[in-house]
């Protein structure tokens, strides 16, 4: 067979390029994956305070509404570490409300200077919170909550505490 002339050689390739585009935009496109559940098994790590202590934290979502928490703060005055469990019971795109119950640790110096050394409980309401023009991934959260111990630098015996942190989580 001999070969085509050069100006029909470039018209069947453009036929073909053509066909193979129009067959390309007609097969159906892969099912996209859909987007990942925000909150299951997302770890946050960041900080975590219990009025006046700070120290270190890591949560991890379980599924929308749970997660568990571990605690761990150190410094001359204060030694707290334990696991909190949350329930978040209103969720919204930029904050959630959630109850929680923290069994832990407890050593501290009273507002008598005296030391406070006692496994306690703590179960309380918080509101977790992002600024999604900022950094979606960045939570904040706000806590208060009734302690069987008490807090450093306070009075002796269960009172009200005040919680609050930072947690970037990561997929």
């Amino acid at each position: 067979m001999a070969p085509l002339p050069v100006g029909r050689r470039a018209r069947a390739q453009s036929a073909l390029l053509l066909l193979g585009l129009i067959l390309m935009f007609l097969r159906p496109a892969p099912a996209a994956a859909t987007d990942r559940e925000p909150y299951l098994f997302r770890l946050g790590l960041g900080i975590h305070g219990v009025y006046p202590e700070i120290g270190y934290s890591a949560v991890l979502n379980l599924t929308q509404h749970s997660a568990l928490q571990g605690i761990f703060i150190y410094n001359d005055y204060a030694a707290i570490w334990g696991g909190k469990y949350l329930y978040r019971f209103h969720l919204q795109p930029t904050h959630n409300l959630y109850l929680f119950g923290l069994a832990g640790y407890f050593a501290f110096y009273d507002n008598a200077w005296e030391l406070v050394s006692a496994p306690g409980f703590v179960g309380g309401l918080g509101l977790e919170f992002t600024t999604s023009d900022f950094v979606t991934n960045l939570k904040y959260n706000l806590e208060v909550g009734y302690s069987t111990v008490g807090y450093s630098g306070g009075p002796p015996g269960p009172g009200l505490v005040y919680g609050w942190g930072i947690h970037f989580y990561l997929y």
